[in-house]
């Protein structure tokens, strides 16, 4: 099992303690590295090789923080992972995170990435403060949700479009 940590770099703190959460459960996983240096490339050169590493796990973990709804990179993360029919689709869990005024009893669904609630039913949530005590029954029923012919996944929304054609360009 392979898993693809999806975030927004203001929340790179939670990136690292997930990473060590998953390693204490000797589960594989990508993320893009904090001091990746995306200087100068462009956005679509970034989407490619982002997606290429979503398309080779089984799970993408999207870390929801206060602004992750509002990143283009982490949409079509989400929007690579629901592609694809039974067995090639990804199962997701939305972790959201503390750093957020809210908590899944009270969630605040205009702060969360469109396509992680287009398919509500279908994503395993969690909040954080509970996820790396039942990090592995998460991890299960995403996956057989992956594998389940009648849970169907809506990746009907565009993708959120980028602002520039270089990343980090005024």
């Amino acid at each position: 099992m392979s898993v693809f940590i999806s975030y927004h770099r203001a929340d790179t703190e939670y990136r690292r303690m997930m990473e060590s959460i998953l390693t204490s459960h000797n589960i594989d996983y990508y993320a893009v590295p904090e001091d990746a240096d995306f200087t100068g490339k462009h956005n679509e050169t970034i989407r490619n090789y982002t997606c290429s590493k979503v398309k080779k796990c089984d799970i993408l973990i999207c870390l929801i923080g206060c602004k992750t709804y509002s990143r283009p990179h982490v949409d079509r993360e989400i929007h690579t992972a629901l592609k694809g029919n039974v067995g090639v689709r990804l199962g997701i869990i939305g972790v959201l995170l503390p750093t957020r005024s809210d908590s899944l009893s009270k969630a605040s669904f205009d702060t969360i990435p469109v396509k992680l609630i287009d398919n509500k039913d279908y994503v395993v949530w969690s909040d954080w403060h509970v996820f790396q005590n039942t990090i592995d029954s998460l991890i299960s029923v995403a996956f057989d949700r992956s594998l389940d012919s009648n849970i169907q996944t809506n990746h009907s929304n565009p993708c959120m479009p980028v602002k520039s054609k270089i990343y980090y360009e005024n």
